[in-house]
């Protein structure tokens, strides 16, 4: 997640499970519907505040409120540095 321009670093087991779709509102754990997001950031999401939602290839976006909405991105890479990786062209010497 990135919060006032840096991304989060923290380690899985330093997270708490955070719920992409509001469990009050569904009253069930779906295992492709959690993330992961360290406490600070985690009691962000609420009314008004930060909001999360899935992307079609499973990452999970975190989206500002619109006064701190400037462009940045919506998903941490930091645990998933293949991703930054570009393809190999075959082409290439």
């Amino acid at each position: 997640m990135v919060v006032r321009g840096r991304a989060a670093t923290c380690p899985g087991y330093y997270c708490e499970v955070h719920h992409v779709e509001e469990w009050a509102n569904t009253r069930c754990t779906d295992i492709n519907k959690l993330t992961l997001a360290c406490g600070c950031d985690h009691s962000l999401v609420k009314p008004g505040g930060w909001i999360t939602r899935k992307r079609c290839d499973g990452n999970t976006e975190w989206i500002p409120p619109p006064h701190l909405d400037h462009g940045q991105p919506r998903t941490n890479d930091f645990h998933h540095p293949e991703e930054l990786l570009r393809a190999v062209d075959q082409n290439d010497p």
